[in-house]
């Protein structure tokens, strides 16, 4: 497993609307990539970053993707009003989730972005 992890710089202001843009659009088209295993976003609101992890099969279905990814990555920065730092990729040595998803996420129509 491999995965490509980018930094962004963004508006604090602007992550719970773009999560939304992101959950409603990036996503969904993230997901239709072959080798497509998962992914994470995190952010801290008081440093203005934000980390996008994607996790793919292998390192031949990540590359595949590298054009795709730039788009969007393109996406993601508008959607928060930020821009990307870096891109860097690894190899999983080891994975494990005990809960698939946050507990908190991010309603819609409110200004606490949670567990995003």
């Amino acid at each position: 497993m491999f995965a490509r992890v980018t930094q962004f710089n963004i508006r604090p202001e602007s992550l719970q609307q773009g999560y939304h843009q992101i959950e409603d659009h990036l996503i969904p088209a993230l997901k239709m990539q072959k080798g497509y295993s998962g992914d994470f976003l995190q952010a801290n609101k008081e440093d203005g970053k934000m980390l996008a992890v994607t996790l793919w099969e292998d390192e031949q279905r990540m590359h595949a993707t590298d054009e795709a990814s730039h788009w969007f990555r393109v996406f993601g920065a508008q959607a928060v009003e930020g821009k990307v730092t870096d891109v860097e990729t690894y190899e999983i040595y080891r994975a494990r989730l005990t809960h698939p998803e946050p507990s908190t996420r991010p309603a819609r129509g409110t200004n606490d972005p949670g567990g995003v």
